[in-house]
């Protein structure tokens, strides 16, 4: 496979499939106990959106907040991931040979 063909393939996978993995984690919440607040976080291994709210005011409004820094290792942790899986599913194709041809003259 010609080389421009390889890396396009592997950029394509990189970006595609970590923006997806990334935003798939998104949907790992983790709830930590804390007696005055309420937060809740998304994204695995790294968290990188925050939701919290004061529990002594249970009225109050969600409020969000963009870890951008965790978001970035996270998509860079899954967009390696994706790239190692396609770079080992290719490699694990078997190689095609050059085929001869005869003449016959």
């Amino acid at each position: 496979m010609p080389y421009w063909k390889w890396s396009t393939i592997l950029t394509v996978a990189s970006i595609s499939g970590g923006l997806f993995l990334t935003f798939l984690s998104g949907l790992y919440i983790v709830k930590p106990f804390i007696v005055d607040a309420e937060i809740i976080y998304f994204g695995f291994p790294f968290p990188w959106l925050e939701a919290y709210r004061s529990a002594w005011k249970l009225q109050m409004s969600w409020r969000f907040l963009f870890l951008w820094r965790q978001f970035i290792f996270d998509f860079m942790t899954y967009g390696l991931f994706a790239a190692t899986a396609v770079s080992i599913y290719f490699m694990s194709l078997p190689k095609r040979g050059k085929t001869t041809t005869r003449s016959w003259a």
